[in-house]
């Protein structure tokens, strides 16, 4: 199995959605994904960790299409 990483924005985030949050460690698979005021989103990765991104915000996903 090869992957990619592309740019995506962070309100495109889907479920199981899999983050490269540093370039040195594994992804972050995506838990939840809730809209914020101004176009914002907080996503809960099944780590338990929670990242808000601003509209606009990029994050690095590993290919949907190539899983």
């Amino acid at each position: 199995m090869s992957s990619r990483i592309s740019p995506t924005p962070a309100q495109s985030l889907w479920r199981n959605d899999r983050v490269v949050i540093h370039e040195d460690e594994l992804p972050y698979l995506v838990d939840a994904v809730e809209d914020m005021p101004h176009g914002g989103v907080r996503v809960t990765y099944s780590s338990g960790d929670v990242a808000e991104y601003a509209a606009g915000d990029q994050v690095a996903v590993i290919d949907r299409d190539l899983d």
